[in-house]
C-alpha cells in the first residue's frame, strides 16, 4: 500500500494571501496570468488484488509575472486665492456718530486642489491549479493638490465721531427747500387753507405734508420770529446729574446746562424748570436765559449768549426763534447721552405755561424729535390765531393778546405793524406743524387775556390736518376753567396724563381729550372761520 504525501499548508496560505493583496492593490497594468501546472499521470493498475501506485501530484505552477507599476496620480491644481474684503465705509458724522460698517471678509479659502487619481495595482496571476503568478505591484498614489490661499478680511469702516455733528431728525423736510409766501394783496378774513401749497396746488398725499409743513415754517420765520438756525456742532457731557451741551459755530461757543432729575425712560423738558405735568419722565429742564434772557418789556440784549455764536442775527430774530433753537440743542444732548441718562430719545415731551407755553409750542412744532407738545395757557402768539383773536376783540371789545399788542422781544418788532388778515399763514398752522406727532393744549377761559375763543377755533382748524392724516386723536384740548393762571386743576392734570401715558410711556392706546371752553362771550362755531374743505390724504 502506498503512503500519502503530507499536505503543505503554509505555501498555500502564502499563495492565497498574495492573491488577496493583489486584488486590493491600486491600478497598474495587470500581470500575465500564471500558467497552470499539468495534471499528474495516473498510476497504472496493478495486478489484480494489488493496489496501483498513486500518480504523483503535478508540480506547482510558477508565479505569474508581477504587475507593472501603476502610473502616479496627477497633482491636483492649487486652489485660487480668495478675494480680499472691501473696506467698510467710514461712519457718518452725527451727534452720535454712526460706526462704519465692517468690511466684508475675503472669500472663503482657495478651493482645495483635486487629489491625483490613485494608480490601480497590477492584477495577480489566475488561480490555476498550477502554481499562482506573483502579485503585481500597486501603482503609486498621485500627490494631492495644494490648498489655495484664503483671501484676506477687509478692514472695518472707521467709526464716526461720537457725540458731535449734525442731528438728522430735527427737520426731515429740510430738503424741500421751502420758501415763504408774500403777504396777501387783499385781506383774507378766513384762516388760510393748510392744504394748499404756495404755488396753488392742493396736497393729496400724506407724504406731501412734510414739504407743506416746511412752507408754513418759512412763513412763520419770515413774518414772526426770524429764521431758526440750522444745527451746529454739538458736544454733550454728563457730570453727576448735570448735563452740559457745548454748542460751537464759526463765531464761538456757548454751553447750555440742565440739572437732570427724576426717573423714567421718557424725557420731560420743562420751560425754565421741571415739568410736573410730564410726570414719570426724567426731567431735563430748558433754562431759557442761557440762550436769551426773558423780558416783559420788548427789550432784547445783544450780550445774550445766543449772539455770541450768531452775532450776525442781532436785531433780526425774535426770542422764540432763539429759544426754539436752544430746545433743539438740549435735545441734541439727550440724544447723545441717551445711554448714560437711561432714556429713550424717541419719547421726548416739552411743556410750558403762558409765555413758556408759546415757547413749548414753537419748540415742539420746529423739532420733529419731540413726541408730545403740551402748550398750557399759551394765549396770543401760541395756540390762538392772529385773525380769530382780532375777530373776538372786534366783536366783544375784550382785550386779548394780538399781533399788535404782544411782546416784541419774543417776536420780531416788524410783526407789530402787520395786518393779520394779510398773513399767508396763521397759528392753526403752527399747531398743525406738530402733526403727525402729538399735541395737547390747555386753556383757562376766565383769564381773558388768553383769548380762549380764538384758541379753540384755531385748535379745531388745526384738527382738520390731523383728521386728514388719519390721526385725529393725536390732538387734544382741555379748556377747563375756574383755576389760577398756570395752576392746572386735577381735570387738566388727568388730561395731560392721558397723552403722556400713550405718547411717552406707551401704557395706553387711547388719547381722546376734548373739553371745550365755557363763557357767555364765546362763539365756538369754528366753521365760520374756515372756507375750505378737508381732503382725505392718501
Amino acid at each position: 500500500m502506498t503512503s500519502k504525501k503530507p499536505l503543505r499548508v503554509a505555501p498555500l496560505v502564502s499563495l492565497l494571501t498574495s492573491l488577496t493583496l493583489a486584488a486590493c492593490a491600486g491600478s497598474g497594468d495587470s500581470g500575465t496570468p500564471g500558467t497552470g501546472g499539468g495534471n499528474g499521470t495516473a498510476g497504472t493498475t496493478g495486478q489484480a488484488g494489488t493496489t496501483g501506485q498513486a500518480g504523483t501530484s503535478g508540480g506547482a505552477g510558477t508565479s505569474g509575472q508581477a504587475g507593472t507599476s501603476g502610473n502616479a496620480g496627477t497633482t491636483g491644481n492649487a486652489g485660487n486665492a480668495g478675494n480680499a474684503g472691501t473696506t467698510g465705509a467710514a461712519g457718518s458724522v452725527s451727534p452720535t456718530g454712526t460706526a462704519g460698517s465692517t468690511g466684508s471678509g475675503g472669500a472663503a479659502g482657495g478651493v482645495t486642489g483635486t487629489a491625483g487619481n490613485v494608480a490601480i495595482g497590477g492584477r495577480g496571476g489566475n488561480n490555476a491549479t498550477g502554481t499562482a503568478g506573483t502579485t503585481g505591484r500597486g501603482g503609486t498614489t498621485g500627490n494631492a493638490g495644494t490648498t489655495g490661499t484664503a483671501g484676506t478680511t477687509g478692514s472695518a469702516g472707521t467709526t464716526g465721531s461720537g457725540g458731535s455733528g449734525t442731528p438728522s431728525a430735527e427737520n426731515t423736510g429740510a430738503n424741500c427747500n421751502a420758501t415763504s409766501a408774500p403777504l396777501l394783496a387783499a385781506q383774507n378774513k378766513k384762516l388760510p387753507n393748510p392744504f394748499v401749497m404756495h404755488d396753488g396746488t392742493t396736497i393729496t398725499t400724506k407724504a406731501q405734508w412734510e414739504c407743506r409743513r416746511n412752507e408754513i415754517k418759512a412763513d412763520i420765520e419770515k413774518y414772526e420770529i426770524g429764521p431758526k438756525q440750522v444745527p451746529p456742532t454739538v458736544q454733550a457731557t454728563l457730570s453727576g446729574s448735570t448735563m452740559s451741551v457745548k454748542v460751537t459755530t464759526s463765531a464761538g461757543s456757548i454751553t447750555i446746562t440742565s440739572a437732570v432729575s427724576g426717573s423714567g425712560t421718557c424725557v420731560g423738558i420743562g420751560m425754565n424748570g421741571s415739568s410736573s405735568l410730564l410726570s414719570g419722565c426724567k426731567q431735563v429742564p430748558f433754562m431759557h436765559d442761557q440762550v436769551v434772557k426773558y423780558s416783559q418789556t420788548s427789550t432784547q440784549n445783544q450780550s445774550d449768549p445766543f449772539y455770541k455764536v450768531y452775532p450776525e442775527l442781532w436785531g433780526k430774530v425774535g426770542n422764540y426763534s432763539a429759544w426754539a433753537w436752544g430746545i433743539s440743542r438740549l435735545i441734541d444732548g439727550v440724544v447723545q447721552l441717551k445711554d448714560q441718562l437711561g432714556v429713550d430719545p424717541t419719547k421726548i415731551g416739552v411743556q410750558g405755561c403762558s409765555y413758556a407755553g408759546k415757547m413749548a409750542l414753537f419748540g415742539g412744532a420746529f423739532d420733529e424729535r419731540v413726541a408730545l407738545t403740551v402748550a398750557e395757557e399759551s394765549g396770543g402768539g401760541g395756540i390762538t390765531s392772529w385773525r380769530t383773536s382780532a375777530d373776538f376783540t372786534t366783536r366783544t371789545g375784550t382785550s386779548v393778546e394780538k399781533i399788535d399788542n404782544t411782546n416784541y422781544s419774543w417776536f420780531m418788532m416788524s410783526m407789530k405793524s402787520l395786518d393779520p388778515y394779510k398773513l399767508p399763514h396763521d397759528h392753526h398752522e403752527l399747531i398743525a406743524m406738530v402733526a403727525p406727532r402729538a399735541v395737547i393744549a390747555l386753556g383757562n377761559p376766565e383769564y381773558e387775556w388768553l383769548g380762549d375763543e380764538s384758541g379753540y377755533r384755531s385748535i379745531m382748524a388745526a384738527n382738520e390736518v390731523f383728521k386728514a392724516l388719519g390721526i385725529a386723536d393725536h390732538l387734544g384740548y382741555d379748556f377747563t376753567g375756574n383755576h389760577a393762571h398756570c395752576a392746572p386743576p386735577s381735570q387738566q392734570t388727568a388730561s395731560v396724563k392721558t397723552f403722556v401715558d400713550r405718547y411717552l410711556k406707551g401704557t395706553s392706546s387711547t388719547s381722546n381729550v376734548a373739553i371745550k371752553p365755557v363763557s357767555s362771550k364765546f362763539d365756538l362755531n369754528y366753521q365760520t372761520s374756515i372756507d375750505w374743505t378737508t381732503p382725505t390724504l392718501q
